[in-house]
């Protein structure tokens, strides 16, 4: 049997799906539930721009359906790795926000690729797979 890629999407790119913009949703779309997933820390993310925005019904919803219905992957067990990233990134001189970092070192201990149209923050971290899944057109 092949062995299909887990893809983690970040905050942003889950909130690209939800807004159904720049083809985030037709990858999501192509691929079984079962091959996405997401950080608790997106999940976190998610609820606070529910509370923070003037729809809070409706996005907090699209949180709990995360929470719900695709793979949460916790923190705990990345907890080495989040340390040896924000270390490497560190002495590179490549400081990153913690929940990048989190979600990075996650990914990376689990063996799944993030998804993220922030590949400048992601691109740093040693050992963290990414893809990019946004299609914008040029402005």
């Amino acid at each position: 049997m092949r062995f299909m890629e887990k893809y983690m999407l970040d905050t942003n790119s889950w909130i690209e799906y939800f807004k159904n913009r720049n083809g985030v949703a037709d990858h999501v779309d192509a691929l079984p539930r079962t091959q996405l997933c997401a950080s608790e820390i997106t999940v976190a993310e998610l609820i606070y721009g529910a509370y923070n925005s003037q729809n809070f019904e409706k996005h907090y919803r699209e949180a709990m359906w995360l929470k719900n219905n695709i793979e949460i992957y916790p923190i705990s067990d990345a907890l080495d790795d989040y340390g040896d990233i924000r270390f490497a990134t560190k002495r590179k001189g490549n400081p990153i926000g913690q929940f990048d970092l989190l979600i990075g070192a996650t990914a990376r201990h689990y063996g799944l690729i993030v998804v993220t149209d922030n590949v400048k923050d992601f691109s740093p971290m040693p050992g963290v797979r990414i893809e990019k899944w946004t299609e914008r057109s040029e402005e």
